[in-house]
């Protein structure tokens, strides 16, 4: 993996095939990983609120959180899932309002 990441930083297109492939393979571990575990967290939602602010902390926290949602987004409407599809819509709606009204935190008087 550091090989790869050195070469990455210095433009050389010599890496080792190998190493390219099982960086492509972890990364797509990590994100299989990701993905069950932002589901996993929306299924518990549908009984347990604060499963529900997990699932949306994981994706607002996430560097790739708009694609996880996107694509579990996707899957709730390709397999008909209504009940995660009306979480997604709450958590979507919850989203939306949060980045329009951003709260900022001042310093602590002492």
């Amino acid at each position: 993996t550091e090989a790869v990441v050195s070469t990455q930083s210095t433009g050389e297109s010599d890496a080792n095939p190998f190493t390219v492939r099982q960086v492509l393979e972890d990364r797509k571990i990590t994100a299989n990983e990701d993905m069950n575990i932002f589901r996993r967290l929306l299924h518990q939602a549908e009984t347990d609120h604060y499963a529900f602010y997990q699932g949306y902390e994981f994706v607002a926290r996430h560097s790739n959180g708009k694609v996880l949602f996107e694509m579990l987004t996707h899957e709730s409407t390709v397999y008909s899932l209504d009940k995660l599809g009306s979480l997604l819509d709450v958590l979507q709606s919850f989203r939306l309002y949060k980045d329009s009204h951003p709260y900022t935190l001042g310093p602590r008087a002492s």
